[in-house]
This record gives structure tokens, sequence and C-alpha cells, in this order.
């Protein structure tokens, strides 16, 4: 009898383990259902900057840069609480994509231009369990490009939330 408990002992561990496994190696939370919506949105031609656009989370400061397009936006859920914001700065072409509410969920930023063949990068905040995650990238992208953003609720890009346009 005692063998048969040792046996079943060690079943159910190894039954633990790969749940645990398979539970950990898992995707990040289900999307956002439903998607999140713009709560703001604000752009500017930044020849006339330095501009500044206040949000609940941080503001947004375009410095000047001729013939640059900046763009913002804020993401929130159907009550208007903020979950996301991405901003596109067109002076050295920085990318800042903030994930503000630790819900075991984010956003996904996939940044395009024209040119060059096409060139495209999906970012996204770091996902940690800081309250919030804020992620800059440079993006190096030459003067003059048009900037797409196009935002998804999931990292295979099938669930669109929302497109910006920006200039470099």
């Amino acid at each position: 009898m005692r063998m048969h408990h040792r046996i079943v002992a060690t079943l159910a561990a190894a039954a633990s383990a790969a749940i645990a496994t398979t539970v950990m190696a898992a995707a990040p939370a289900s999307a956002y259902s439903p998607n999140p919506r713009i709560i703001q949105h604000d752009s500017a031609q930044t020849v006339y900057c330095p501009c500044r656009f206040n949000d609940a989370i941080d503001g947004t400061y375009f410095q000047k840069d001729d013939g640059g397009v900046g763009t913002k936006a804020v993401f929130g859920n159907a009550s208007g609480h903020a979950l996301a914001k991405v901003e596109f700065h067109p002076l050295d072409e920085i990318l800042w994509v903030y994930d503000v509410s630790n819900d075991g969920d984010g956003l996904y930023y996939k940044v395009s231009y024209e040119g060059d063949g096409g060139r495209w990068g999906l970012y996204t905040p770091p996902g940690t369990s800081d309250a919030w995650d804020v992620r800059k990238v440079n993006l190096d992208i030459p003067e003059g490009r048009r900037v797409t953003i196009t935002v998804y609720d999931d990292k295979a890009m099938t669930d669109k939330v929302y497109t910006l346009s920006a200039r470099a």
C-alpha cells in the first residue's frame, strides 16, 4: 500500500509541476474586452512648438522641429480610466509607450514609416509589477517621413485598436 501512495504522490507532483509550467509559460492576460477607447488625442505641427498638452498621466511636451508632426493618445476603459498612452516626438524621433494600469494586460504599438522598404517595429512597455511602465525608444527615422502608429490589443497584431499619424 505504501508503494501505491508513493506512485500517487509522484503522479500528483508531476501533474502539479506540468500545470505550473504551463501557467508560467502562458501568454499575458487576455486582451481587453471591449477594446480600450481613445480618451484623449492631441497632435501638433512642431514648427510652432514648444507645445504642452496636459493629460491625467504626466503631460506631453513637444519641442520645436521644423516639418514635424507630434502626436499622442491616451487610451482608457469604458468609464474613462486611463490604461495606456503613446507619444511620438518628431525631434530625435522618440516614441514613448506607457502602461498605467497594472492589470496584467497592455497594448502593442506597431510603428512604421514610408520609404526604406517599409520598415517597422513592434513596441510595448516592459510589463513589470510597477504601477506604471514606460519605454522610451529612439526610432532614428529620417526627417520628413510619414510615421504610422498602429495600436493593437495583442502581440499577434490581429486586434487593432486605433491608428495614429505623425511626421518625423
